[in-house]
């Protein structure tokens, strides 16, 4: 399964390296830098990745929204987003 993880803090990294090291293919997006991102996907291992959100959507089986409710919008303004 393709999961795709926007926000990828403690709730989103954590489900996300889970997902990965039970075999799914996961793409972190979201943080406060891409070097969190990388190491994230580093620490995941073998089917996890860093990418932008539309990355992270396109052709997700499934999407798991992990951002703060008021954090909501300013994906729309971000750098990375979708």
């Amino acid at each position: 399964m393709r999961i795709g993880i926007l926000g990828s803090g403690l709730m989103g990294g954590k489900l996300g390296t889970l997902f990965a090291r039970s075999g799914h293919e996961v793409i972190f997006s979201y943080a406060h830098s891409d070097r969190k991102l990388n190491r994230l996907a580093a620490e995941a291992k073998n089917n996890a990745r860093a990418g932008t959100p539309a990355d992270a959507a396109r052709d997700a089986d499934a999407l798991v929204l992990a951002v703060h409710w008021l954090r909501i919008d300013t994906m729309s303004y971000s750098r990375r987003a979708i």
